[in-house]
């Protein structure tokens, strides 16, 4: 029997009868592929799915193939090569792509984060945050990768009529942390208007970022504030200082993807369609710890909400603190957040709880409480009018169990 025939034979089992194997080519070196990969096997348990997975230790940029005598039921993959595509297609292998790479197109179904609405919560972030100049740097490692994220970001800023500074890549940019790269984005960097919000493709770029601006004397983030495109725990940890990024819900996007694989394995009538799903947050870290506004009362106001927003807040605490008036300290908001400072306050609690929720197994009450809502009514109903969604709701989507709602 041909490896073709027995391959076939293989999926016209029926899927509860006995074990499936299910082939995991995800990296296990950063944040997002392990969480991929922890999200696979949740939905596995969850759902009491006798599937046993291939995988091994890889690294992000690691050529990942299956092996030429591979007899699996499925595949979830980051599929970032055409060789990897053509295998999945050539074998008609039920599989599912986790990868913004968009080979096997239309072929091979798509369970991924949401490149626009990642843009879009990194200019919300840094609108927030005072910064009316923006820059955002490609993949030095990936020259030829269209790049949706940045030309997302480019054009959330445009709409909302600002200007973005773009790094362009160049195809001898091949070693990480070479002497060329780090040259030309000093370069770069120190031609940038400052102070400056800016976006980097991936968190291994944003490092590199950090880097470069260490070796040019260039302070971050009181010059530049550099935010992560995707959030890595290591690396964020490596880079001077800490790396801010976004949170891409990788366990979320993970259990996703076997749901959609489940589908194909059980042959189900309906075609399984591509999802592309809504990152969870900013995870905020050193990189991006800054007020961008050139106001020195209203940047005190700012971060004196940041530091005391737990408290029973007032507007007249805010005044006795700040040398203003009440009207002038609205005025200034608005001319600079757009926001009055009543809005900021509640802003600042309920980014702070979505913290709390993500990061603790702490109850609504205690995290309302921590927040400074009180009652802690107050603060459901204002999540729900943030988000969409209340607080139980939103952790209930982190743990897979509905869908997520789009979060603005």
């Amino acid at each position: 029997m041909s490896e073709a025939n027995r391959s076939e034979q293989s999926r016209r089992r029926p899927a509860d009868s006995q074990s499936m194997r299910i082939a995991l080519l995800i990296d296990t070196s950063t944040t997002w592929g392990s969480g991929l990969i922890e999200g696979v096997i949740e939905y596995a348990k969850s759902r009491n799915k006798n599937w046993l997975f291939s995988f091994e230790p890889r690294g992000k940029y690691d050529d990942m193939l299956l092996p030429d005598r591979w007899q699996g039921d499925g595949v979830i993959a980051r599929v970032t090569t055409a060789e990897l595509a053509e295998q999945i297609i050539t074998r008609k292998i039920p599989a599912v792509n986790l990868s913004w790479f968009r080979y096997g197109t239309n072929l091979i179904p798509t369970c991924t984060c949401n490149e626009d609405k990642a843009a879009e919560l990194a200019v919300q972030y840094f609108l927030a945050n005072g910064y009316r100049q923006f820059a955002y740097c490609r993949s030095t490692l990936r020259p030829t990768y269209f790049d949706r994220l940045g030309a997302g970001f480019e054009q959330c800023l445009k709409d909302a009529g600002y200007r973005c500074w773009t790094f362009e890549t160049d195809e001898s940019f091949n070693e990480l942390d070479s002497e060329d790269q780090l040259t030309a984005l000093g370069d770069w960097l120190e031609s940038l208007p400052r102070p400056v919000a800016l976006l980097s493709f991936d968190s291994i770029q944003g490092r590199m970022i950090t880097e470069a601006c260490h070796h040019r004397g260039i302070p971050v983030p009181d010059d530049i504030a550099v935010l992560g495109g995707e959030y890595d725990e290591l690396c964020s940890r490596v880079s001077r200082p800490p790396l801010s990024g976004i949170d891409h819900a990788p366990q979320f996007v993970g259990f996703h993807a076997a749901e959609m694989l489940d589908k194909q394995l059980s042959h189900k009538a309906q075609p399984v369609r591509d999802q592309r799903l809504p990152p969870a947050r900013i995870i905020s870290r050193q990189s991006t710890d800054k007020i961008a506004i050139d106001d020195e009362m209203i940047a005190g106001a700012i971060r004196f909400i940041h530091t005391h927003y737990s408290e029973r807040l007032k507007i007249a605490d805010i005044l006795s603190e700040i040398p203003l008036s009440r009207r002038a300290l609205e005025i200034g908001f608005r001319k600079y957040l757009g926001r009055t400072p009543r809005d900021e306050i509640r802003r600042v609690r309920l980014h702070k709880s979505l913290e709390l929720l993500c990061d603790t197994d702490w109850s609504v009450t205690r995290i309302a409480q921590e927040c400074g809502f009180d009652p802690p009514e107050l603060y459901t109903r204002a999540f729900r009018r943030e988000f969409d969604a209340t607080p139980t709701q939103y952790r209930r989507n982190l743990s897979h169990n509905i869908s997520v709602p789009h979060f603005s």
